[in-house]
């Protein structure tokens, strides 16, 4: 626990112990507990409304969860390494582990945010926005301290997945309503 509390108070020191002692399964529970917590956060909020509330839709989140994680850690070491930069994506993995309980802020701010404003559904989504900036910049600075870069170049590379996903969505989206047409335009021919 004393490696968490560091990560939160000196983030050099925990990264210097995440790189001696790399304890992957502290990561990997660590994201399971954040990403539970967003799920609590999630379903008191009423955000959950279109799934249930079981065992089942959390096995499915917590899976996207460390999927996601795994595919965010691999692209973003990849983009180190084209970049000559030194590090470990198991030591990065551990980092995100640990800033992904930032989530943890979310289930007492939805609940404060319910009893304050109980029918307003802006000022919690502004929450879990601020919870969520506070997640990924926990993160650009795990890839700072992970790979020796500087604050810039830490956010403009952890931003790179998230666009390449956007656009590769965009193109996805543009091909299909294309491919729409086109049967429309057939059907009318």
């Amino acid at each position: 626990m004393e490696l968490v509390f560091d990560f939160f108070e000196d983030h050099l020191k925990a990264a210097a112990a995440v790189k001696s002692r790399r304890p992957l399964a502290l990561g990997l529970f660590c994201f399971i507990l954040g990403a539970l917590s967003f799920f609590l956060a999630m379903s008191v909020s009423g955000r959950l409304q279109p799934l249930p509330f079981n065992s089942f839709t959390l096995g499915l989140f917590l899976l996207w969860e460390l999927g996601s994680a795994l595919v965010l850690v691999a692209a973003l070491h990849l983009i180190a390494d084209f970049q000559g930069r030194p590090g470990s994506g198991g030591e990065l993995f551990v980092l995100f582990g640990f800033a992904n309980l930032s989530w943890g802020l979310a289930v007492p701010v939805a609940l404060l945010f319910l009893a304050l404003f109980p029918s307003a559904h802006w000022p919690l989504t502004a929450a879990f926005l601020l919870v969520g900036l506070y997640s990924l910049g926990l993160k650009a600075r795990s890839l700072q301290d992970t790979y020796q870069m500087s604050q810039g170049r830490a956010w403009v590379t952890l931003a790179l997945p998230y666009l390449g996903t956007l656009l590769a969505s965009a193109l996805a989206f543009i091909l299909a309503m294309a491919s729409v047409v086109l049967q429309i335009m057939k059907g009318f021919s």
